[in-house]
C-alpha cells in the first residue's frame, strides 16, 4: 500500500468536502487523460475490451474492501529464498467450462490429498462435499480473462498479476478455518480440522510470484480468492500450475493499457501518439 500520494490526495479531498465529488475528480481524470473508459475497437490499439475496465475497478474495490474486513488475513511474510522444486504432482482438471447441472466429481480431480494425510472415510466425506457445490459456486461464472476455468477453480491474469478463484468443500468455511501458504513458486491451501490440517491443494506455480505483495480473502458464500503479484512484470503465464492445461499464447490479449505503464513509459507513448498525429496533419514534430 503506497502512501506517497496521500498529501496531494488529502488536499483534493478537503477541497471537495465530500467523498462523492472526490471520486468524480478521480474518475473524471481517468476519463480525460487515459483510455480507461475508451472501448477497444478493431481500428485502434488503445482502450479496454467490453467489461474489462469495470472488472479492474471492482477488483481494486474488493481488494481494499477485504483489507478493511475482519475476515481478511494479513499478507504472507517476505521471503528471498526460493524453495526447492517439489516432486511433480498431478495437475487439476483440464480447462473446460462447467455445465449448469451438478455432476459427480471423479477421484482423479479431487484436491491433492495423499493417503497418508487423511483416512479413507474423511477423503470420501471431502469428495461428497465437493459434489454438493452449486449455484454461485459454479466456476463457469468467474472471471478467466487471459486464463482458464476448471471444475474447481478459475484463473485470470494481467501483465502484472494473476487472480485465482477456488471453490471450497463447504460454503460455511470461515477465513479463520484456512491456512494459505504462498511461496515464490508454490501455493499450499489447508483447512484446519480439530486436531490437524487437511490439505486442499498443494501445487507448484507456473512462474515466480512476490509473496509479500500477494494476498488472499474469502468471498463468503462464493469462493476463495487469491491475488498473486507476478515476479516478472509483463511475463504471460500459459498455465496456473505446472502440469496443468496450457492455454495458447496467441489467445492471450497482451494489450497493455495506459494506466499500466510507468510514468516515463506513459510520457514516451504520449509523445509517440502526438508525433503521429502531427505527421498526419503535416505539422512538425516536437
Amino acid at each position: 500500500m503506497d502512501d506517497k500520494f496521500d498529501g496531494p490526495l488529502l488536499g483534493i479531498l478537503q477541497n471537495c468536502g465530500e467523498l462523492e465529488p472526490f471520486l468524480e475528480v478521480v474518475l473524471g481524470f481517468l476519463y480525460r487523460k487515459t483510455d480507461f473508459f475508451r472501448p477497444l475497437s478493431s481500428d485502434q490499439s488503445m482502450g479496454f475490451p467490453p467489461g474489462v475496465a469495470r472488472e479492474k475497478l471492482v477488483k481494486v474495490f474488493k481488494k481494499y474492501e477485504c483489507m478493511g474486513s475482519p475476515a481478511t488475513v494479513p499478507r504472507s511474510p517476505p521471503s528471498n529464498n526460493h524453495p526447492p522444486t517439489p516432486p511433480a504432482t498431478p495437475g487439476l482438471p483440464s480447462v473446460t467450462p462447467r455445465p449448469n447441472t451438478v455432476t459427480p466429481v471423479p477421484s482423479s480431480v479431487t484436491p491433492n490429498v495423499t493417503a497418508g494425510q487423511l483416512p479413507a472415510q474423511q477423503q470420501q466425506q471431502l469428495i461428497e462435499a465437493m459434489e454438493q457445490i452449486q449455484g454461485d459456486w459454479s466456476t463457469s461464472n468467474w472471471d478467466h480473462h487471459n486464463g482458464g476455468v476448471t471444475e474447481h477453480y478459475a484463473w485470470s491474469q494481467t501483465a502484472q498479476d494473476v487472480e485465482l478463484k477456488m471453490a471450497l468443500p463447504n460454503p460455511n468455511i470461515k477465513a479463520s478455518d484456512l491456512k494459505i501458504d504462498i511461496k515464490p513458486y508454490n501455493l499450499k491451501i489447508q483447512l484446519k480440522q480439530e486436531s490437524d490440517l487437511q490439505t486442499l491443494l498443494e501445487e507448484k506455480l507456473h512462474s515466480l510470484v512476490k509473496p509479500e505483495e500477494s494476498m488472499w480473502s474469502l468471498l463468503k458464500g462464493e469462493c476463495l480468492q487469491i491475488n498473486f503479484e507476478k515476479g516478472r512484470d509483463g511475463y504471460w503465464w500459459t498455465t496456473l500450475f505446472e502440469g496443468g492445461h496450457e492455454i495458447k499464447l496467441d489467445s492471450i490479449d497482451t494489450t497493455r493499457h495506459m494506466h499500466e505503464f510507468g510514468q516515463d513509459e506513459r510520457a514516451c507513448v504520449q509523445k509517440l501518439m502526438f508525433d503521429q498525429q502531427q505527421k498526419m496533419l503535416g505539422q512538425p514534430n516536437q
